[in-house]
């Protein structure tokens, strides 16, 4: 049966009415109630320690493994909006620091020895909408969304910008772009553009839109 676990606390007013359990432990779920119109709160007591979730060794070979996964699911019609995960670092009225990082994607290969039969991506988005259904979707459908919020009484001493490539370390990117093939609706291959100002022969263009106008970059292959 549902238990309580307090301990060294008293139990809060709004805790949940009617002694029903803060913590319930049913089979392999465990779920945590938060009292009554608050959030459910985990904090480490140390500035200098994290919460860590599954940061542990995976010892089966031929399985595949999520270390951590959170998918949360609107189950009735309404008007809100869902959001899987939110992270939003931040630093105080008055406070200075150094770096301040939101999101910190770094797949990491330890030296030595191990092939990998697959590749290696740091952050991948796939938006899947089904192969049917009749749902409208009248907002904008985009893989990445930036959008920057800075006011003109900063003082930036360099530079801002919406995509920034590190200096690399050893072995330097091949492509800034790579468009596995002409299905995606980037790039339009083998076709010149609407108005070729140059009357040249590209071997396609990439499609972008600026403030709502449609224009073509165009690409050549290379020698």
């Amino acid at each position: 049966m549902p238990y309580q676990i307090i301990q060294n606390k008293t139990l809060p007013a709004d805790a949940p009415a009617g002694g029903a359990a803060l913590l319930e432990l049913e089979d392999s779920t465990i779920r945590l109630k938060a009292a009554a119109g608050d959030n459910l709160y985990f904090e480490t007591m140390q500035d200098s320690k994290s919460v860590r979730l599954n940061s542990r060794n995976y010892t089966r070979p031929t399985d595949s493994a999520t270390a951590v996964q959170i998918k949360p699911q609107v189950s009735a019609t309404g008007a809100s909006s869902l959001s899987g995960l939110e992270v939003s670092p931040r630093f105080a009225a008055g406070c200075g620091g150094a770096n301040l990082v939101a999101i910190n994607a770094g797949p990491l290969l330890k030296a030595g020895t191990g092939d990998l039969s697959g590749g290696v991506v740091a952050v991948q988005a796939n938006i899947d909408l089904g192969v049917s259904g009749t749902r409208t979707i009248t907002g904008n459908i985009a893989a990445f969304e930036a959008f920057l919020a800075v006011p003109s009484t900063y003082t930036y001493s360099a530079k801002v910008s919406f995509l920034r490539v590190r200096n690399v370390n050893i072995k330097g990117w091949d492509f800034f772009l790579d468009v596995e093939g002409a299905g995606t609706g980037l790039a339009v291959v083998g076709a010149t553009m609407a108005k070729d100002p140059n009357d040249d022969d590209e071997a396609g263009y990439l499609k972008i839109q600026v403030d709502g106008t449609y224009y073509q970059m165009a690409f050549w292959a290379s020698s």
